[in-house]
């Protein structure tokens, strides 16, 4: 039993060394992805936080799934195609992204110490509306680090992911912290198998989006109102300028729900707050073409060319790293 004993220590020496230098490689090799993946892990997204506050973009492109690019390619998005130009930027929007989300990416973002010379919001119409199925909910991922910065507000008026039962974390935390690979085993599995919607898109009818945008008028008693003007203050106290756009719509298919004065009510309400927080408007609401759109918000691979051109043009800072 004595020999037993001994035999197993070098054992265990060995697999120590082992799941070191695997999770070591893991890191390190790992690819900086073009955009997180749909479910972006906490390990990956600690790794980008460190990667950032070792060496800060100049710009960070803050949204939802248009800015991620719905059904696209991580390549083929805006944030990608200015960043082949020349852009230092990096794109933390994501698939579920909404304002609350948005709100606590920048909590974390300055927490790290991460301070790019500008942020560029994406601002969607439609994530405000009290049906859309993300229009209060956070990220897991988000909502984990972001923990101890939730006020009883913040829980009272948002949904935090339950985290299971208390032995399915202990498991979790346990196997994660020994194994990188086990953390990020959903940056992994979607990176290898792609992460873009196979299923093909339904026949394009104005119907299919009647309610995406609500024509109550916007007040401050709208969470995704409240986070919005929340992330603008919260930069422009840091001395972060805040470019804060609103994402293209597809007036042609939607026109008979949304060329009418409720809508646009509610487009001059968000530039009015939004402005007088300090950010930097744009509008694109209503500029870009029918066919540059997959459906009601989502872009083509033509339609993010021309968000990416939009961008350019109307950003000196972007306009400068993109035509050095």
């Amino acid at each position: 039993m004595i020999k037993l004993g001994f035999s197993l220590t070098p054992a265990l020496v060995v697999a120590t060394i082992l799941i070191v230098a695997e999770n070591a490689a893991t890191l390190a090799y790992f690819p900086h992805l073009d955009r997180l993946t749909t479910d972006f892990s906490i390990a990956y997204f600690k790794r980008e936080l460190r990667m950032l506050a070792a060496e800060p973009p100049q710009i960070v492109f803050i949204g939802d799934s248009v800015l991620w690019g719905y059904r696209l390619h991580p390549e083929q998005t805006a944030v990608a195609l200015l960043r082949r130009q020349g852009c230092a930027c990096v794109n933390l929007a994501f698939k579920s992204g909404n304002p609350p989300n948005d709100y606590f990416v920048s909590q974390l973002l300055l927490g790290w110490g991460i301070r790019p010379r500008l942020v560029v919001l994406d601002v969607n119409q439609a994530v405000l509306n009290e049906s859309d199925a993300y229009y209060q909910s956070l990220h897991p991922t988000v909502a984990s680090l972001s923990a101890p910065l939730l006020t009883a507000a913040d829980r009272a008026s948002l949904s935090v992911p339950s985290a299971g039962n208390a032995l399915e974390r202990r498991i979790d935390r346990l196997l994660s912290s020994l194994f990188t690979v086990y953390a990020m085993r959903s940056d992994i599995r979607e990176t290898v198998s792609g992460d873009t919607e196979a299923a093909p898109m339904p026949r394009l009818t104005p119907e299919l989006f009647e309610g995406t945008y609500d024509l109550v008028p916007l007040t401050e008693s709208n969470v995704g109102v409240r986070y919005l003007e929340k992330t603008v203050e919260l930069w422009h106290r840091s001395g972060i300028p805040v470019v804060a756009f609103l994402t293209p719509v597809n007036h042609q298919l939607l026109h008979q729900y949304i060329d009418n004065a409720h809508y646009l009510r509610n487009v001059q309400f968000l530039k009015r707050n939004l402005a007088a927080r300090g950010a930097d408007v744009i509008d694109l609401d209503n500029a870009f073409p029918g066919q540059d759109f997959l459906d009601n918000a989502h872009l083509t691979l033509w339609g993010q060319r021309r968000l990416a051109a939009a961008l350019a043009q109307r950003i000196p800072a972007l306009r400068e790293r993109t035509h050095n």
